[in-house]
Parts: C-alpha cells; structure tokens; sequence
C-alpha cells in the first residue's frame, strides 16, 4: 500500500471533543453522521500538545471525527482500553503486550511514540561517565518500575553495559515524571530515567547530561526505533471500525505534520501539558522531530512490526515479559488496504 495515498505525516491538539478553526489547519466542519471517538492520552507527554494542536487545527473534524480527549494520571492512562474508558489509546507499549497474555484481546494498530527517554546525571557529576557507574547510586525512575521506559532501559542497559538499574543501585524508585525531576535538582538521586516532556526539558538543560540514549542505541543497531508507547485497540471494536479507525490515524499523521511545521507555536500554546515551557525545549523538540526521534510514522509496515517484535523478543528472552500471539497482537497497514 502507497503511505502517500493519504498519509503524509503530521500533528496535533485539545482537551475535549471541539475543534477550532487554525488559519493553518483543515476545515473544521462536522456532519451530522460524524462520530466520537475517546482518548485519554498521559500527563507530560509530548504527545499531549500533539494532540490539542491537531484538535486545534481540525485535523479530525475534517474527518468526521470528534476526540473526547483528556490527559490523565498514568494509572488510569495505562488501562484506558481494558477499562472501556477509550475506544483508540496510545498507552505504554509493554504494559499492553502484558495485558494481551492476561487475555485481553487488544491489538496494535500503530507506533506513536519512540523510545527516545534518556536517562541523565548532574552535567559536573564525574563520577558517572556511563551505565557502568550506576553501582550503588540512587536511580530515579519514571511512573513505576515496570513501566516502559524503565524496562526498555532496564533490558537495554543490563545486556550492553552488565548493569542491573533496579537490582545494583543503592536505590532504585519510580515517581511521576514532574515529581522526578524536582528531586533529581533537589540532589535526592544521582541518575534519573525521564518521559517524554521530561526528557525534551533534560535534553535542554545544560546543567543535566544523557548518560543513556536507547535511540540512539537501537536505531543504530537495526536503522528503526523502539516504541515507548503504541496505538492499541480492542479487536472487536477494531473490526466494527476500522474505517473510522484508518481516517483516526490519518488524523494523528496530520497532526504530526502540522506540528513539525509549528513546534514553536504549538509549543507556547500547549507545551504546558507536555512539561514543556522555555523556547531552548521547543528547539529541541524541533530538532529532534526533523530526525524523526520522537514519533514513528502512524501505521505498521511490515518491516517495522518485524523489528519491534524482535525487540519484544529479546525482552521475552530476558524473562521481562512472555509474548501474546504475533498475528493478533499487532494489525499492520495492510489490514486498512481494502481499496
């Protein structure tokens, strides 16, 4: 299938079903046939200011579709689907895949972001240079223990550098994102893991330094990055909507692109729920959007459902997480190809 058929890519925006009229956004005008879709999308994640600048700019109004959309703490963010609260949710990765062995019948439908967290010490600390220093410091991790970002750097660290961040540091805690980075400035860790706004706001910071960059790490191991968090669905609902799921993600690739040509101003707009608030942050996202860091692209290809399964099995391998059914688990751009 030709991704240009209708899938250039692009970005996003609010907190509610209503889209407002951009001088550079789509028509804002909704039928009377147009349906609502729910998305609860994770406090500080970039993906947030996605999402109101793409609601702003009528990106999917244009398409007949109304997001009911609200940021949320990372509990509820994390079990959107397998508590009905979404019909379409971006939620951690792995978190998923552990739902889908539990029996939830989920599947992915598309990559949103990479795993492009990193982690970071105090810029004049010499006394951690890498992952290999981590011995016996206080680590700060982000959300919980098990969330993503801590075992994608977790699993990643411990096979490159022979350093378990949970079981061989003096401390190993996971905290909210904001919460986090308060106490890494207050001194209380010597290394922390951030997500997402954090880790654009750590990137900025020239008092913070990455010690860990998993992109950087995989994208030069296998030309593609990770996936931090995935569009899933329930299958069910996927099989009664998969239009409306198609014009959904079209919708997000919008978005993306909207966004990339207006990071600055979205940014200053919206950067607030991404954690995301001096004018050196959007450069970052800026820079890191035009080397597609932070997003993949909105629907899986083949050859990157490949990829990430294999990644998915070296965590198996690892006895991190046990794998659902390939088939089931991961819905590929094919599947929207019925033209």
């Amino acid at each position: 299938m030709e991704i240009s058929r209708r899938r250039a890519l692009e970005s996003a925006s609010v907190t509610a079903a209503v889209a407002l009229t951009g001088c550079i956004g789509e028509s804002t005008s909704v039928s009377d046939n147009s349906e609502t879709i729910s998305i609860r999308e994770v406090e500080s994640s970039v993906s947030a200011a996605v999402f109101q600048w793409g609601i702003d700019k009528g990106v999917w109004s244009s398409r007949n579709i109304e997001l009911d959309f609200e940021t949320v703490p990372y509990g509820r963010y994390n079990r959107q689907l397998v508590t009905n609260e979404s019909d379409i949710g971006a939620p951690a990765t792995v978190a998923q895949m552990e739902f889908m062995t539990d029996g939830e019948p989920l599947t992915f439908i598309g990559p949103q972001q990479n795993m492009f967290n990193r982690m970071f010490v105090q810029a004049d600390d010499s006394s951690i240079e890498d992952p290999t220093d981590l011995v016996d410091k206080r680590v700060g991790v982000p959300a919980a223990v098990s969330s993503t970002t801590t075992t994608v750097h977790r699993a990643l660290i411990d096979e490159k550098y022979g350093v378990d961040i949970v079981e061989d540091t003096a401390e190993t805690r996971a905290e909210d994102p904001p919460v986090l980075w308060e106490l890494f400035k207050e001194g209380e860790f010597d290394a922390i893991s951030e997500f997402s706004g954090y880790t654009i706001r750590g990137i900025a910071d020239d008092s913070m330094r990455t010690i860990f960059d998993p992109h950087a790490l995989w994208t030069e191991r296998t030309g593609v990055g990770l996936p931090t968090t995935t569009f899933t669905v329930r299958r069910d609902w996927l099989e009664e909507n998969r239009e409306t799921t198609e014009q959904f993600l079209e919708g997000w690739a919008k978005a993306l692109s909207l966004f990339r040509s207006n990071a600055e101003t979205a940014l200053s707009e919206f950067g607030k729920a991404a954690g995301i608030s001096d004018p050196n942050e959007a450069a970052v996202v800026t820079e890191l959007m035009d080397t597609d860091t932070i997003f993949g692209p909105p629907f899986y290809e083949e050859s990157l459902a490949d990829s990430h399964w294999s990644f998915f099995e070296l965590l198996a391998d690892r006895e991190v997480l046990d794998l659902p059914d390939r088939g089931a688990a991961i819905t590929t751009v094919d599947a929207f190809d019925q033209d």
